[in-house]
């Protein structure tokens, strides 16, 4: 019998579930991925909100256990419009790609950095965020790439420009598109925000390496914004 009391959590999907109950998918701090059910809770006023950390109790055997007790461990966080969109897109890339019961506490830090930031970025901030969250998401993941240095080895050069060559890496190239600030940039953490056609470059870069653990089954919220 397991028996888990007051993990750090983020509920990242809800479903309907026999009757009155629900079905739950939560990311944790301590143990990853996992689904419970929470009991009666359609035929009640439920404090079970998306983005916000809470602390959740679960209990029982096997795959699916039983949420027994939850609490705010945030403050109170009301996303709307494109603030709301992207949120749901970073919900459903950690609930399509991450394995269940797998801790993987630095995403789970990174998630909430990136969810107490959605509301107070301008636009290019904002999908920034997202890019930077969507690299160490792929990071976390295996598959990684080394913004640092080129398919050689060699250091980036702030002053050059590059291409990308899928499952290698990146080369230097007087017509390629990326800049190798931007690079450099995303390598070291840098919070200054690309140009808005570095931002698109690094969008479909994302998204074909993305693509290579989603398949061809659509993300429904790449649907309703820019994450396309």
């Amino acid at each position: 019998m397991t028996r888990i009391e007051n993990t750090p959590a983020f509920l990242i999907h809800r479903r309907m579930y026999q009757g009155n109950s629900l079905l739950l998918d939560f990311f944790t701090e301590h143990y990853g991925m996992i689904r419970l059910i929470a009991r009666g809770a359609r035929s009640k006023k439920t404090s079970l909100q998306m983005f916000q950390c809470l602390k959740i109790s679960y209990t029982g055997k096997g795959d699916l256990k039983s949420l027994t007790q939850w609490e705010s461990n945030d403050e109170p966080r009301r996303l709307m419009g494109d603030d709301l969109i992207i949120a749901i897109y970073a919900n459903e890339l950690l609930s399509r790609l991450l394995p269940q019961d797998d801790e993987y506490k630095a995403l789970f830090d990174s998630y909430w950095s990136y969810i107490k930031q959605i509301n107070k970025q301008s636009g290019s901030e904002k999908e920034y965020s997202l890019r930077l969250f969507e690299n160490q998401l792929l990071q976390e993941l295996g598959y990684g790439l080394d913004f640092s240095a080129d398919y050689e080895g060699n250091p980036i050069n702030s002053s050059i420009n590059y291409e990308f060559r899928e499952q290698q890496g990146f080369f230097a190239n007087a017509d390629g598109k990326i800049f190798g600030d931007t690079l450099l940039n995303i390598a070291n953490a840098n919070e200054n925000c690309p140009s808005t056609e570095q931002l698109s470059i690094l969008k479909i870069l994302n998204r074909k390496r993305l693509k290579l653990l989603l398949g061809e089954k659509p993300l429904k919220s790449r649907e309703l914004f820019f994450v396309n």
